[in-house]
């Protein structure tokens, strides 16, 4: 399988409730574990991370690795910050079932990694306290 670069930049504030520190606030692997990004523009946050390309056969690529969560048709990531109690204070899905197999022709091709970035400044929680997560659209372009 062939490996596909790809680049995923948070610009936003985080849950609004979190009680976690440095460590707790990453991209998810399928073991659970969080992997911090590195500082980028403006306070946001950069991950880089590789996955392997499974399928180019239909519109839609199909990635798979350590990061890629769910059934082929419908691959995410994960964004999550835990509390220090180790329970997720929030999770955000974002989609990877989007990116087109054209796309990840061309990054191949150019060598060069698909990113996308994450607009989240005006994080939202229940009237009862618990923070709001769920999927968040991401567009994925060609750096």
């Amino acid at each position: 399988m062939q490996a596909i670069h790809l680049q995923l930049i948070y610009d936003g504030a985080g849950p609004v409730h979190w009680d976690g520190g440095a460590g707790a606030f990453g991209l998810q692997d399928k073991e659970g574990a969080l992997h911090a990004g590195t500082p980028g523009a403006a306070g946001a946050v950069v991950f880089d991370f590789t996955l392997q390309v499974k399928s180019l056969d239909a519109k839609a690529a199909v990635l798979t690795g350590d990061f890629a969560h769910g059934r082929p048709a419908e691959r995410f990531l994960y964004l999550g910050w835990r509390n220090t109690t180790g329970g997720f204070a929030q999770r955000l899905k974002l989609p990877l079932f989007t990116i087109a197999s054209a796309q990840v022709r061309e990054a191949l091709d150019k060598g060069t990694p698909l990113t996308a970035t994450l607009l989240d400044h005006h994080p939202k929680a229940t009237s009862t306290g618990a923070n709001i997560g769920g999927a968040r659209p991401v567009e994925w372009t060609l750096a």
